[in-house]
């Protein structure tokens, strides 16, 4: 019998909760007749080939989070990060279709099939164990010439529930609504009051729920000492002894995958042997570990003890999205987004990418939620002579004009410190 410890715990979790992007909008002048898309020549693609994509795209989003929170709790799902910019990307065209395609992987494909057939290939559904959920929704206001063949594919290819709002409390009421009752609860509000200007005209959403039981199910034991890189911390802990467990050796880390009931999914934990360098070796050892998972294994009997761990994150991901090559689509001015609506090029863009996440790891089992929010807002740029955007560190003075004496003078590279 081998006893497995597991101090230092790394974990990748595909399973989302929030993503909300904040498309702003110019005043275009267009009448409101909806115009239909051109039919654009494009190959399809096998599901084991957009898996492989969002795969990518999983490791890819995880290093830019690494960067930033490697040393805090972290819970996100790319695979619903991807699902929303999908339903986003369908909305674009010109160069800020190509950004997105290009970090996506989609670049002269129809991803609309593979993402039905890839839906199909999931262990979706319920049971009295396990639940695996993936919705999409549009919310609309009423009026706005969005092109009526957006609406259509993402309502076929994508299964996403069309609504319409009047007002900004009520949008963000049934937004709420909706998430909270397609999350369980585990998400009871996605959308902030600030989150939404009085202008905004359209909210794609997009969720992921999954709660399963533990083959077999884990005994509270100890607290156990967690080594958190500084110190030690008391964990509370739970053990399990089963020859269910898979688990695999690198030569830095060491892998056990723990399976679900009535599911093909599983949690795999890996635990490198040096966190501190994580940020350098992860992607190696995420797809060594996966390999040799899935490869041949000789039964043997484990004794894993493990904390119990609940995380919840929620982040802008515009400055993530933006390092990893999708810039127009944030800019004004710039930003095409003409597939979407009747509107110029610029006269719409994304603001903020704002995305949470939720998972309950305990003795029974898991649970986690995802919701993905992408708004746009219709925005009247006031005409000036010169516009001035103070994003970067900058010189002040308080200074009198009439003696011309300058009282204070400082400077500021983070205005978030005090």
């Amino acid at each position: 019998m081998r006893g497995i410890t597991l101090f230092a715990l790394s974990l990748i979790v595909l399973i989302t909760v929030a993503t909300l992007a904040i498309v702003s909008f110019r005043t275009p002048s267009l009448n409101h007749e909806v115009i239909s898309n051109p039919v654009v020549n494009a190959n399809n693609i096998s599901v084991p080939e957009l898996i492989g994509r969002i795969n990518n795209f999983t490791l890819s989003l995880y290093d830019k989070v690494l960067e930033r929170f490697w040393d805090q709790n972290v819970v996100i799902s790319p695979f619903n990060v991807y699902v929303a910019l999908t339903l986003l990307y369908e909305g674009t065209n010109g160069s800020t279709r190509e950004e997105l395609s290009n970090v996506m992987g989609l670049t002269n494909v129809s991803v609309c099939e593979a993402y039905r057939r890839l839906l199909d290939s999931l262990p979706m559904g319920k049971s009295n164990d396990t639940i695996l959920i993936v919705v999409n929704a549009i919310w609309l206001r009423r009026e706005f010439p969005f092109k009526y063949n957006y609406v259509e594919l993402i309502s076929k290819c994508y299964n996403a529930e069309v609504r319409y709002f009047g007002s900004v409390e009520q949008l963000i009421s049934d937004v709420n609504s909706w998430v909270n009752a397609k999350t369980r609860g585990l998400i009871k509000k996605v959308l902030n009051r600030g989150d939404v200007g009085e202008d905004v005209v359209a909210v794609i959403v997009s969720v992921i729920y999954f709660k399963a039981k533990w083959v077999e199910e884990f005994k509270p034991t100890s607290p156990i000492d967690f080594w958190t890189g500084k110190d030690y911390v008391k964990a509370l802990a739970m053990e399990l002894i089963s020859d269910k467990l898979r688990v695999v050796h690198g030569s830095d880390y060491v892998a056990v995958e723990i399976p679900y009931s009535n599911t093909s999914i599983s949690m795999v934990i890996i635990v490198p042997e040096n966190y501190t360098s994580i940020h350098f070796t992860y992607k190696e050892m995420v797809v060594e570990a996966l390999d040799k998972l899935s490869g041949k294994y000789s039964k043997k009997k484990v004794w894993l003890i493990m904390p119990k761990f609940n995380v919840t994150l929620r982040i802008d991901l515009v400055r993530i999205l933006w390092d990893m090559g999708v810039r127009d689509v944030f800019i004004p001015g710039k930003a095409d987004l003409t597939k979407m609506a009747n509107v110029n090029v610029g006269d719409i863009w994304v603001d903020k990418v704002i995305h949470q996440a939720v998972i309950k790891v305990s003795e029974e089992g898991t649970e986690a939620a995802a919701a993905t929010a992408i708004i746009v807002v219709k925005e009247s740029i006031p005409i000036v002579d010169e516009r001035i955007v103070v994003n970067k560190p900058f010189i002040y003075l308080l200074w009198d004009r009439g003696s011309n004496a300058i009282l204070f003078i400082g400077h500021v590279v983070n205005p978030t410190e005090t």
